[in-house]
């Protein structure tokens, strides 16, 4: 399961605005590179609250000594 959050790159806005030319008066936008425009992005769920798939972390098994026989 994918959690969504806003991407850090563009606010949740999908669009980067900046400034170019010698001027710089003229604003230009384009798609966000690290959302392609989409202005979410998709969050391994387990990544973020481990616990909360369910499953633990791995379980170990602790060695036990042999036990001698006596006869």
């Amino acid at each position: 399961m994918t959690a969504r959050e806003d991407c850090p790159g563009c606010g949740g806005t999908g669009q980067v605005s900046y400034f170019k030319g010698v001027s710089r008066f003229l604003l230009s936008c384009e798609e966000c590179p690290e959302c392609a425009g989409l202005g979410i992005r998709l969050v391994p769920a387990a990544a973020e609250n481990p616990g909360e798939t369910g499953k633990g972390p791995p379980k170990t098994r602790s060695k036990k000594k042999p036990t001698e026989k006596r006869s």
